[in-house]
């Protein structure tokens, strides 16, 4: 990476970039022989909540906000499914038709649909009863149609179920989320079937780029169609928070061995963000039905905490980060978005800037970042576009 100055302007100007450029390269070649002892910022903190992991961020900026025991492996329940759903986006038509049999039926005492042997449903259709009602009828009928993709016949519905989740490891890798594995596509408890809060998010975070995810996990109620039902397959969604409009969208799970699991996202004014909570806890009530909404609770006061632990500065705005947009201008650069920058209300007073630039390039191409740190660690980074194309001589 380079800093560079224009040679075709104004001597006033050109004096003034190459005094930058000097200033700018001595502390360039210094932060260079220095980078591998750069630290990240540490997230804060979560407050008390009840759940055994928790983990916050904001996917848009990609700062970190809260984590405790974000990396420890537990049991996700139904978040699961969002492994599920990206790999059958991925693998499988979403109009395709898919016959519903009686090996993708499930006990009572499980989230289901309620489909019918003997049905038809579209892929779409059935990833909506995976992912509003956390249906795992639904969820074993599309692992055992992609599955089967995989498998030259004959073929029983299990081994076609077992080959979709060998797919989500492999999914799982392939996105970084390093402390999951699978051992069912539903996320009932089995043995050594874990996700970290981190890899959540990291899932998530890919899922909600997802136009036909991101609009299902986002639907507070909908009617499936079907052809052996005429009034269909009513479905409400298990989350809370976006029943009462608090989220934009997410994930709910609960199981004996997992506790409360929730996923969620919500705006924070321009910017996403994404919190997860694993191991709420669940009680009982007095007539022995299963009370799992203190992983509602958590997240409310995440959120919470969200609000009041940082400040959200746009740093395009002149004097909201001292110089900044004069050095931007000097450069013949801009931020690429108005994404806004999450700051510790705590250490607003201590953020401090990096500029990096690449050789100049095509206007609105990418040329380099801007680097936030508070103190001497590095909070997150906002990429750089070119304002237009310097002449040199």
């Amino acid at each position: 990476m380079h800093f560079r100055v224009n040679c075709a302007r104004s001597w006033p100007i050109l004096a003034f970039r190459a005094l930058l450029l000097c200033i700018l390269l001595v502390s360039f070649t210094f932060n260079v022989a220095a980078a591998a002892e750069i630290a990240r910022f540490e997230p804060l903190d979560p407050p008390s909540t009840t759940a055994k992991a928790v983990y916050v961020t904001d996917a848009t900026s990609g700062t970190e906000l809260f984590a405790r025991d974000a990396d420890t492996p537990l049991p996700p329940a139904s978040l699961t499914k969002l492994v599920a759903a990206l790999v059958v986006v991925e693998r499988a038509k979403i109009d395709d038709k898919v016959e519903i049999v009686q090996e993708d039926l499930v006990d009572s005492e499980e989230s289901q649909v309620g489909l019918v042997a003997g049905d038809m449903l579209t892929v779409h259709d059935l990833l909506i009863g995976m992912l509003v009602p956390s249906g795992n009828d639904a969820t074993l009928a599309l692992a055992r149609h992609v599955g089967a993709q995989t498998l030259s016949e004959p073929f029983t519905p299990a081994q076609a179920v077992a080959a979709f989740v060998s797919l989500m490891n492999d999914k799982a890798k392939d996105l970084g989320a390093t402390a999951s594995h699978f051992a069912n596509p539903t996320g009932i408890d089995a043995d050594g079937h874990v996700m970290s809060a981190r890899d959540v998010a990291t899932v998530a975070e890919v899922a909600l780029q997802d136009p036909v995810i991101a609009e299902i996990i986002s639907t507070p109620s909908a009617v499936i169609p079907s052809e052996k039902r005429p009034e269909g397959y009513g479905v409400t969604t298990t989350n809370l928070l976006l029943q009462e409009g608090v989220v934009q969208g997410g994930k709910t799970g609960s199981t004996p061995k997992a506790g409360g699991c929730l996923v969620t996202a919500f705006t924070m004014e321009k910017n996403e963000v994404i919190t997860v909570v694993l191991g709420s806890d669940i009680s009982e009530s007095a007539d022995g039905a299963q009370v799992n909404s203190a992983r509602f609770d958590d997240t409310r006061t995440l959120i919470e905490a969200v609000r009041s632990d940082y400040l959200w500065m746009n740093p395009a705005e002149p004097g909201v980060i001292a110089g900044l947009t004069d050095e931007l201008a000097v450069w013949d650069v801009a931020f690429t978005t108005g994404d806004l920058l999450p700051v510790p209300a705590a250490s607003a007073s201590q953020i401090h800037y990096r500029v990096i630039l690449s050789p100049p390039g095509n206007p609105q191409s990418e040329v380099g970042e801007v680097e936030f740190y508070v103190g001497d660690r590095l909070l997150s980074g906002l990429p750089t576009f070119q304002l237009e194309t310097p002449s040199s001589t």
